[in-house]
């Protein structure tokens, strides 16, 4: 089983517009994804031992925001938005961004994340 499809990415809410998100920028966000992940928790699941679905959750979570990222027009550092009806403020995730800006993906993360023993002399 792999982390994630094409498909499985394209029938998540907002993504399928086959021109705005192309099946190749949906393979390039699921190896930033699976990249992201790997690198973080220190493992890979592959072959016998396949990636549990709270991982397969979590590589979709980023992948989907990753392509989303990438054709918003607000920027990414914004704290407030004018518009003709207003302003709105928004929300910035705080302090350590750890893998993620998603606190709910890296709370998820963390539970997989091979730590190494401390030793103390």
């Amino acid at each position: 089983m792999s982390y994630a499809t094409v498909d499985e990415l394209r029938a998540l809410d907002g993504l399928d517009d086959t021109a705005t998100f192309p099946d190749a920028l949906l393979s390039e966000a699921i190896d930033y994804a699976v990249e992201t992940v790997e690198s973080y928790c220190g493992r890979t699941w592959e072959g016998v031992d396949a990636p549990p679905e709270t991982i397969r959750w979590c590589v979709r979570k980023i992948a989907r925001q990753y392509v989303l990222d990438l054709v918003s027009r607000v920027p990414d550092r914004a704290l407030q938005l004018q518009t003709e009806f207003g302003s709105i403020q928004l929300a910035q995730a705080g302090g350590n961004w750890r893998p993620t800006s998603l606190p709910e993906v890296n709370a998820q993360l963390n539970r997989y994340r091979v730590r190494l023993p401390f030793f103390f002399l």
